[in-house]
């Protein structure tokens, strides 16, 4: 799914709950942030927290199947997440991507939802 390719800016990154809970933002309503997919199978995220005071960053190689992309995490600024192959349904709407899936630590009854716009 070439769709992927290229750079993308984020616009949220939200953990939704399955008790309907309000979302929560882990680095803040106005977090930035770039994702970027490679033809050669490398991703790259990066997300900061708007007044820069916390990044969350990982890369690795990613594959893409049944309208999902899997992340296979190789370095990470959380040690705990490298050798992680992280799942994310693919929902594209024009130049809008949206992410969602399970959340990296076990047992938390949320889910993830990471919306990004090609830049």
């Amino acid at each position: 799914m070439s769709v992927l390719l290229g750079a993308w800016r984020l616009e949220s990154w939200s953990y939704l709950y399955e008790d309907g809970r309000s979302p929560e933002f882990p680095m803040g309503a106005d977090a930035r942030g770039y994702i970027l997919y490679t033809p050669q199978g490398h991703v790259s995220a990066t997300i900061m927290r708007a007044n820069g005071s916390e990044c969350f960053a990982y890369a690795g190689r990613y594959e893409i199947a049944d309208g999902a992309v899997f992340h296979n995490i190789e370095v990470s600024t959380n040690q705990a997440l490298v050798g992680l192959r992280s799942t994310r349904h693919i929902k594209l709407d024009g130049d809008r991507l949206t992410l969602s899936g399970p959340d990296f630590a076990a047992g938390t009854a949320r889910t993830q939802q990471i919306v990004w716009r090609r830049i």
